[in-house]
């Protein structure tokens, strides 16, 4: 639909509207579904299947965190950023359990816009890959974790959420 409308396709697209726009170093990647026409060129999957490098990652959170902008230059609008977290409906987006967390635990996390958000006093949020390629972003910080999790996500995975937040809260008690 997005290569419809625009002409261009997902990374194109992308590569256009954001990452020529954040300083990125490296070119980014889609997995491309497969070639039903027989022309030799795939879909870019939108929802998934995105590759780039740890520096570049953490330019896209910087954007965020500036509410969209990069060094005064507004990247997308800054509902954009803004509504990660406030825009979370009712309902069962609102109470979500860490993965492999017992069925007794509380609902800690959100789910909004395909962002994990913590529900910290903060109001940071969380872009997690199925392979381990974590991008924290609150306040005071960005964080990117390119670990490797071969196996299903479904097993528990080390608590990087936690540790990001006891990071960012202890960069805010130096300043």
């Amino acid at each position: 639909m997005l290569r419809r409308v625009t002409g261009l396709t997902t990374s194109a697209l992308l590569s256009e509207m954001i990452w020529s726009k954040i300083g990125a170093e490296e070119d980014a990647y889609y997995i491309l579904d497969g070639d039903g026409d027989g022309d030799g060129d795939g879909v870019g999957a939108a929802c998934g299947g995105f590759s780039a490098t740890a520096r570049d990652v953490a330019r896209l959170g910087e954007m965020l965190r500036c509410g969209g902008a990069v060094g005064g230059r507004q990247v997308v609008p800054e509902e954009v950023a803004t509504t990660i977290t406030s825009g979370v409906p009712d309902g069962y987006a609102r109470r979500v359990r860490f993965p492999a967390a017992p069925p007794d635990s509380p609902a800690t996390l959100s789910y909004h816009d395909l962002w994990w958000i913590p529900n910290d006093p903060y109001g940071s949020y969380l872009a997690s890959g199925i392979h381990g390629q974590r991008l924290f972003v609150s306040p005071g910080l960005v964080a990117v974790d390119f670990g490797s999790q071969v196996i299903s996500p479904d097993v528990p995975v080390a608590p990087l959420v936690q540790a990001f937040l006891r990071n960012g809260d202890h960069l805010r008690a130096t300043r």
